[in-house]
């Protein structure tokens, strides 16, 4: 699907700019990326350099401004191109857990936080959401808050918060943790809290970093609040408002999810692709057999559908005053939808690329065996495949059947 035209010619040169920048400082180091994290970090940093990390926050604490859904979408892609872990940590890193706080003009919180995000050093933020007990209840929306078990309690002029959480990115790393606590279950939406919590809070611990089968390049570990007190003026919003930003941060995390997804699909469509050009059966390339270029047909066309489906996302994002705000039900569930298909989609896609390689897909000589390592996380995580489905007949019932 071209896009071009839809793009302004900042968002082109972007997209220009970031392609440059995986072909020649991440696809030639693609494997060793994910057995050397100083590495990942010198990505990371020539990120930085290039004006990326500050992008994303308000000029007055020295960013660029916050762009526009879409330009996120072009920079997510473009470098899950490359790695999805990376792209994961320059997401977060780069104003989505702050993102909440710019919009609930909370300055207390973008006082404190936001400054280290626009230096010229490398500075990671975590979105601290699923429950070590209940899982995807945190994320499930028809528990309306009532699953998320981490409290927080309300003792003077501070918040104290007690629990665990499982598999936040950039956990233990991070200078600032959005902390997704419940008040009071009883309370439903009204006792969802949103907390940020800094990395050097006393009673804040991490456990080890997860060994897992992909997103090498992003770490994951346990966080725990054992009596974490913070300044009441650390909530995000209060009452009532933080759940519009839980169910906002819901939807937005879903479409960051497939932006990934779909950078994977792409590299690993490419590799299929100049594989079975130069791969010879039967005296002929072997795309040019019927049966792989059926496969092949049937990839791209999941892959186009899904780019269209993740960029009218975007810029329905982009565009509230017509299509309403992030945290409603139907934008949710427009979201999950995306989300559900794309992540699908992704794993289709690089099976059957590794179908068409065979034996060779097993192999970091054609690169292809990381990205299927890669494409399973974006169905499992944010409450997974089932859970989207429950986001998006939420909606339904709201934006369609009524």
């Amino acid at each position: 699907m071209q896009l071009k035209h839809l793009f302004t010619d900042e968002q082109n040169a972007l997209r220009d700019m970031v392609r440059k920048f995986v072909d020649k400082e991440i696809m030639p180091i693609r494997e060793k990326l994910e057995e050397d994290y100083n590495l990942v970090e010198e990505i990371h940093q020539k990120l930085v350099d290039l004006g990326i990390q500050k992008a994303g926050y308000p000029a007055p604490y020295g960013g660029t401004g916050p762009g526009p859904m879409t330009n996120l979408a072009i920079l997510s892609e473009e470098l899950a191109r490359g790695d999805a872990g990376i792209s994961l940590a320059v997401g977060l890193n780069g104003g989505i857990v702050l993102v909440a706080a710019i919009f609930a003009e909370n300055k207390v919180v973008m006082d404190k936080f936001i400054p280290a995000f626009c230096g010229d050093k490398l500075n990671y933020g975590c979105l601290s959401i699923t429950d070590s007990t209940g899982g995807a209840d945190t994320e499930n929306p028809l528990l309306q808050g009532r699953g998320i078990s981490t409290r927080a309690k309300l003792e003077g002029d501070e918040y104290v918060i007690n629990g665990s959480k499982s598999w936040p990115t950039n956990a233990g790393i991070s200078s600032v943790y959005l902390t997704f606590c419940n008040t009071d279950p009883s309370l439903g939406e009204e006792g969802i809290a949103l907390i940020y919590v800094p990395g050097d809070a006393p009673g804040l611990s991490f456990g080890k970093p997860e060994t897992k089968m992909g997103f090498r390049t992003s770490i994951n570990a346990s966080v725990f609040y054992d009596n974490v007190r913070v300044p009441k003026e650390y909530r995000l919003a209060g009452p009532g408002a933080d759940a519009n930003f839980y169910y906002l941060l819901m939807a937005c995390a879903q479409w960051h999810s497939v932006t990934l997804a779909l950078g994977i699909a792409q590299a690993a469509f490419d590799i299929a692709l100049d594989y079975t050009k130069e791969r010879k059966s039967g005296g002929k390339p072997v795309r040019e057999w019927s049966l792989a270029a059926g496969i092949l047909g049937e990839m791209a066309m999941r892959l186009e559908i899904s780019r269209g489906a993740i960029y009218n996302l975007a810029m329905m994002l982009d565009n509230t005053e017509a299509y309403g705000p992030p945290f409603s039900k139907e934008m949710s569930s427009k979201a999950a939808i995306t989300r559900y298909f794309a992540a699908d989609s992704c794993g289709f896609i690089v099976n059957k690329a590794m179908e068409l390689l065979g034996s060779n897909g097993l192999s970091p000589e054609y690169h292809l065996e990381k990205y299927y390592r890669d494409a399973k996380i974006t169905q499992l995580w944010l409450g997974g495949q089932q859970v989207a489905l429950y986001r998006i007949v939420q909606g339904y019932y709201d934006y369609v059947v009524s």
